[in-house]
């Protein structure tokens, strides 16, 4: 009865190998359907942007600075979101990739996804604000590395 259950336990991990690449290739296939929705709405909010300042200069009628303004930050929000999901994407990749190295393994571990907005002051690569050191450049995240003070959106301001 060796043989057979060595049979039954190889046939089972094969089967859990394909389920949880399967589970992957659905959850990466989710990510870029909501990457490629969100692109379209940059797509579309630019396309109002573009009709907004042409009725506005060609046309002659008001459009105000804060309606062009909150279409900007519209676009903005979604550039943040998709930063998170290709953040996602990544990590899955990371987690499945035999070859991928043991600390980028252990970062998706630790949970170092960035946070929406949020840049290391140092470098400006996404960061966590969370975390206290920038995956990139090593930096300390909760200083500004020029003379001022740190805004919390990785920003600074001169005191």
């Amino acid at each position: 009865m060796g043989i057979f259950d060595d049979i039954v336990q190889g046939v089972g991990r094969e089967i859990s190998r394909v389920q949880a690449r399967s589970q992957e290739m659905l959850q990466t296939y989710s990510l870029n359907s909501q990457i490629r929705t969100l692109e379209g709405k940059i797509t579309a909010t630019f396309i109002e942007i573009g009709r907004l300042v042409y009725d506005r200069y060609e046309r002659k009628q008001e459009v105000s600075e804060d309606m062009l303004k909150d279409k900007t930050q519209e676009i903005v929000k979604y550039e943040q979101e998709m930063v998170v999901l290709k953040a996602e994407m990544e990590a899955l990749r990371v987690q499945s990739d035999p070859n991928a190295p043991a600390s980028q393994k252990a970062e998706v571990k630790a949970g170092c996804a960035p946070t929406p907005g949020f840049c290391c002051p140092h470098c400006n690569s996404p960061a966590n604000k969370e975390k206290s050191f920038c995956p990139s450049c090593g930096g300390d995240l909760h200083t500004a590395h020029v003379s001022g003070k740190s805004t919390g959106n990785g920003s600074s301001e001169d005191v």
